[in-house]
């Protein structure tokens, strides 16, 4: 009887630490902030749908549950705060209903957003989570030489795409060099067929000889998402 007893002592106590390593929780909170919004014009995102998982290793894979689901407010930003699971098989991953705005690369791009392998909520901290969406416009280029004194006349142009390739500075000029002399010569027009990219601000710089001079023209152009819009590059 004594043995007995002592038996069941044991698979209590190994029964009350398989429980405690399971589910170890904080005494502190952990915070997720989602902001969803748009870089180029500020705007955010509301009534976006976001979620967070628990996140649990397991034999044969991982285990996803929800643990928080809400909507962005009026400023784009939803928030959650909760006691995490310390155990290291456990972790929490954010997510933003993205879909809900259309088809990526045709209706909208995704400039930033946490990496798929990334572990991005640290437990016990605040964890601010941003992501920057921007839609997808339409558009045409008309180039024209306003101004033609000749066929001497030349211009090439770059571009520098302000939100969506930030840091990369300006293209390489346009006409390739390659392909062309590297210039659009004489009394030179033309009208692209239609462009699809991100909505962004572009400055566009354009280099112009004309009469044996040499000047630097500088547009800013906001590609409009809303309307199908012309980049004139008149000189």
């Amino acid at each position: 009887m004594v043995h007995q007893k002592i038996n069941y002592v044991l698979i209590l106590f190994l029964a009350v630490l398989l429980l405690a390593a399971c589910k170890k929780k904080s005494k502190e909170y952990t915070t997720v902030i989602w902001e969803v919004v748009n870089p180029v014009t500020n705007e955010p995102y509301t009534n976006m749908l976001v979620r967070l998982y628990e996140a649990k290793k397991k034999n044969n894979g991982i285990e996803y549950k929800v643990l928080f689901e809400g909507k962005t407010n009026q400023v784009g930003i939803a928030e959650f705060s909760f006691k995490a699971n310390l155990t290291s098989g456990y972790w929490y991953k954010p997510e933003i209903n993205e879909g809900s705005l259309g088809h990526n690369g045709f209706d909208y791009s995704v400039l930033k957003q946490p990496s798929p392998s990334d572990e991005s909520v640290k437990k016990d901290e605040e964890n601010f989570i941003r992501y920057e969406i921007v839609p997808i416009a339409n558009y045409y280029v008309h180039i024209k030489n306003v101004n033609c004194v000749d066929v001497n006349d030349k211009m090439r142009y770059r571009s520098n795409q302000i939100f969506t390739r930030p840091g990369d500075g300006y293209s390489i000029w346009s006409p390739s060099p390659t392909l062309t002399s590297g210039y659009f010569e004489g009394c030179y027009e033309y009208v692209s067929p239609l462009r699809t990219n991100p909505s962004d601000s572009v400055i566009y710089e354009m280099e112009v000889t004309r009469g044996g001079i040499t000047e630097v023209i500088e547009l800013k152009f906001f590609r409009n998402p809303n309307s199908i819009d012309t980049v004139k590059l008149y000189y």
